[in-house]
């Protein structure tokens, strides 16, 4: 009996490495392609609850060969009993919790026939009968060490429980010993508590039916199953068997995730639980991530932004072509000239830029610094400047129809990027009203922009709170 469960305890931490391994593999796997969590939904899209959207009961028929361990003749250093392999049969009904855990309840028939020897008392054949009621915890290991395996075809199962065994046998002795107390007797309403405990590897071919393997031993509190009852009381006598099996696992059209056998440890972890859908894990994947990107702009972008608007807000453009002075390679341009990237005047005899030029004036096109709106320090109000400034744009507006413009607005440097920014929109959205309301200038013909804050008027009497007129057709 030692051996035998030495070779169980062997066979058990076999499959725990092997369990451990494949769940350590296709966790890194998994962590390498992404953080997403996987929760099981049906076709729709709908999230499935673990056990009101799955089926849970399965049947199983096994049919195999059996040898009983008891006080059967044996020759010395004899791993199993010598007694006569028998065959047996049985049924179990399973109820799947999860992916990792089960309950059986089974019945198992095991005939059994042997022989005991002694000097004393000589030889007792016997032949007898073991009906078993049993009660077992199943155990996925593959599942429950390895819960981000692949595939969920392959199960190995360690079993064990509490069962109750009747038992009948026969008696034969060899030879006549009288009416000693110590001669064997029928046995014919034997009774006995029994302790099963086994392996089982199983493969499904579908997700409604599978095959499989097993090796049980099955303890018991009784020594006189063979009918020797000077022996009774103690406990000994055991049952060894290896059988088929076939299982039937039921599926439900209700139940539209399918049965409990048939998916992993990983997805049944990720489903709803009874009191709605479990996406902590996205949320708090989601919270570092968030966090992560607010960090890098706070403490770089945003760091890095307002250093180089700074820097071109205060950089001085003395000649006014909108080349700063660190880079303008003719710092003296006149106004008004045509420049390249580096400041530099652009000649006419290697462009057209002076053509351009006559063009714009005589279209009466471009930005007429004459005609800027002007506005008090952090005001968007109109003043007499201003209301002149805005007539004479709108008369140039009533003389050609088809001139639009651009209602281009700006701030000085100080204060906040973004009310800035809001300031410089209602100086345009004013200007605008203007020339809609007072002047009937289309709508449809003025664009605005709030340009936000600039360091730099054209003009160096004002400063940069104003509503420039770009026209163009």
């Amino acid at each position: 009996m030692k051996k035998i469960l030495t070779l169980m305890f062997a066979a058990l931490f076999a499959v725990y490495a092997f369990a451990a391994e494949e769940n350590s593999a296709d966790k890194a796997d998994k962590s390498d392609k992404s953080e997403a969590v996987n929760v099981s939904t049906n076709e729709d899209g709908k999230i499935l609850h673990p056990f009101k959207d799955y089926s849970h009961w399965s049947l199983s028929v096994n049919g195999g060969l059996s040898q009983f361990d008891g006080d059967a003749q044996q020759r010395y250093n004899q791993l199993l009993s010598s007694s006569h392999i028998m065959w047996t049969v049985g049924v179990e009904a399973e109820y799947s919790f999860n992916p990792a855990w089960g309950l059986i309840l089974g019945f198992q028939y095991n005939p059994y026939q042997g022989y005991t020897s002694t000097t004393d008392y000589g030889k007792n054949y016997f032949r007898g009968n073991m009906y078993t009621i049993q009660l077992m915890g199943s155990l996925n290991v593959l599942n429950l060490f390895g819960q981000y395996r692949k595939s969920w075809r392959w199960a190995w199962y360690i079993n064990g429980g509490l069962g109750f065994t009747f038992y009948d046998s026969k008696t034969q002795r060899d030879g006549d010993q009288g009416e000693s107390p110590m001669k064997p007797k029928d046995v014919k309403d034997g009774r006995a508590m029994s302790f099963p405990i086994g392996t089982q590897v199983e493969y499904n071919i579908t997700k409604c039916f599978a095959i499989g393997i097993n090796a049980y031993y099955r303890f018991s509190n009784k020594d006189n199953y063979e009918g020797e009852h000077y022996t009774k009381g103690t406990m000994n006598d055991g049952e060894f068997y290896a059988t088929i099996n076939a299982r039937v696992k039921f599926l439900q059209k209700s139940r539209e995730g399918g049965h409990m056998r048939n998916i992993t440890m990983y997805e049944f972890n990720n489903m709803q639980s009874g009191k709605g859908v479990n996406y902590q894990d996205q949320i708090d994947s989601l919270k570092r991530r968030v966090k992560m990107i607010e960090d890098t702009l706070e403490h770089h972008v945003f760091v890095r932004l307002d250093t180089l608007e700074h820097y071109h807000a205060t950089t001085p453009d003395d000649d006014e072509d909108s080349v700063p002075n660190f880079r303008d390679r003719e710092p003296n341009t006149p106004k008004g000239s045509f420049v390249n990237y580096w400041g530099e005047s652009i000649k006419p005899d290697n462009t057209c830029a002076e053509e351009i030029r006559k063009i714009k004036e005589a279209m009466n096109l471009g930005v007429d610094y004459d005609l800027s709106v002007y506005f008090p320090f952090d005001k968007y109000t109109l003043t007499a400047d201003a209301k002149d400034n805005i007539e004479k744009a709108a008369k140039k507006l009533q003389e050609d129809s088809e001139l639009k413009v651009e209602l281009r607005g700006y701030c000085d440097y100080p204060g906040k990027a973004d009310y800035n920014l809001k300031l410089s929109e209602n100086r345009v959205n004013i200007v605008e009203k203007t020339l809609v309301e007072k002047y009937g200038i289309s709508q449809d013909r003025i664009t605005k922009t709030g340009k936000g804050k600039l360091p730099n008027p054209p003009q160096k009497e004002y400063k940069n709170r104003r509503c420039d007129f770009y026209f163009y057709k």
